[in-house]
């Protein structure tokens, strides 16, 4: 059956349910790809099984490593290579990572230790997309690197080797993916790698979040100081290994009980969750929610009361469309910076966002790194058709405006395929 074009949603009354968002795309593709290098079987449990998820299986497929997934492809069995990749199927063929920053950056490095030559291409987004200071210093480490397009970004043909390792400096990346991506790959270098930040990281809990899956499958590596990290050589090994739910899906579930009322209960994603976006609640709280949160279980309960708020959103950019919503619905003013990584996602989510707003009633002045909303008087206007840009958060973020038609709804399947169903069965979808 084919997708619907457009769905409309309607305001639903106050939600008390306890919702289980699936699991974490960051942390699925990191463990992917651990297990996919480490020495052994690993099971993964409650994996994400989305666009860029499946990309990566089947890139990790191609070069010989046995990704099982079952039913669901939550609970994924990978059979590690023990090392570097050594093989590649159908070399003529590039591997496709799509519009998955995930793929496109961790393959990249792991590739680039790794004996073989293979292509690696992506959506034409993707082929915009920031990659040239991780192909910089992936060629310094030693891989060859022929470029197909512009200079620095995909497609390119890239021959690996035995990574350099030593010293690396980094200005300020444009992602902390390009961070991530070299910790996973340090494993496979004939010495320690430390990664000097000169200009600090952003969105540094995704760099915590790595370095955490890495200890998991066996790896060493951590923070020297608050600017410099140490990742030793070595082989990983395979484990059982639970992927928690997505944070950045839940706040979506969470805004709804804050903008809506009623009470909204996250399982198994608390304060010991090592994603930067748990933090979330403590935003909706300054917004004016309930909140509680222990170590595995997240709640919020609406008051009726949201007022704008002055954030900045460096550490957790992912919510900026999260808060551009809730800001719909708040009295005063809302002001969004630190996070100019936005202008490079699947959209240019700032100047997407800004311009969805102002359909919807409200004010906005876009700054380089952030958003200034003025909240419409009396609510968002009803019935306005939202351009989502192939772009899985906008959808997800501005279907809480209310009643509101969100174009290309499939664009979710990026990272939560079931998102309109959830909302369906919270009675949140017009006949």
């Amino acid at each position: 059956m084919s997708e619907p074009s457009a769905i409309r949603l309607r305001p639903p009354g106050p939600i008390h349910a306890v919702l289980r968002p699936p699991g974490s795309k960051s942390i699925t593709n990191r463990a992917l790809l651990l297990a996919a290098l480490a020495r052994g079987e690993s099971r993964l449990h409650g994996c994400l099984e989305s666009e860029d998820t499946h990309l990566m299986r089947v890139a990790l497929g191609r070069l010989g490593v046995r990704c099982t997934a079952d039913a669901t492809a939550e609970e994924v069995t990978v059979a590690g290579a023990g090392g570097p990749f050594t093989r590649i199927d159908d070399p003529s063929r590039p591997i496709d990572v799509g519009t998955a920053g995930t793929a496109a950056r961790f393959l990249t490095a792991a590739l680039a230790g790794s004996p073989v030559e293979v292509g690696v291409d992506g959506s034409p987004r993707m082929r915009e997309r920031p990659m040239a200071g991780l192909l910089e210093v992936l060629e310094g480490q030693g891989a060859s690197i022929t470029y197909h397009g512009q200079p620095g970004a995909l497609p390119i043909t890239l021959r690996g080797t035995s990574l350099a390792g030593g010293t690396i400096r980094l200005a300020r990346p444009p992602s902390s993916q390009f961070i991530s991506a070299l910790i996973l790959a340090a494993p496979l270098a004939d010495r320690p790698t430390v990664i000097v930040l000169e200009g600090g990281t952003p969105a540094r809990p995704y760099v915590d979040m790595t370095i955490a899956v890495l200890r998991a499958f066996g790896g060493d590596g951590g923070w020297i100081d608050d600017a410099t990290l140490r990742i030793e050589p070595g082989r990983l090994a395979g484990r059982d290994y639970a992927v928690e739910p997505d944070a950045s899906a839940a706040s979506y579930f969470l805004a709804l009980a804050a903008i809506f009322g009623g009470t909204v209960t996250i399982p198994d994603l608390g304060s010991a969750s090592m994603q930067g976006d748990a933090a979330f609640i403590r935003v909706l709280e300054r917004m004016g929610a309930s909140v509680s949160q222990n170590a595995t279980s997240t709640t919020v309960t609406g008051t009726g009361r949201l007022r704008g708020v002055d954030l900045d959103l460096a550490d957790m950019p992912d919510m900026t469309l999260t808060v551009a919503a809730l800001a719909l619905h708040a009295s005063g003013v809302t002001s969004i910076r630190g996070v100019e990584i936005l202008r490079h996602h699947e959209s240019d989510r700032l100047a997407a966002a800004a311009t969805e707003l102002r359909k919807l009633g409200a004010e906005v002045a876009e700054s380089p790194d952030g958003l200034r909303i003025v909240p419409p008087a009396g609510g968002p206007r009803p019935g306005v058709t939202v351009d989502t840009y192939l772009d899985h958060r906008m959808a997800m973020a501005f279907a809480l405006a209310g009643d509101v038609v969100i174009a290309d709804p499939g664009c979710v399947r990026k990272t939560f395929p079931r998102y309109f169903d959830v909302l369906a069965g919270l009675g949140m979808v017009a006949d």
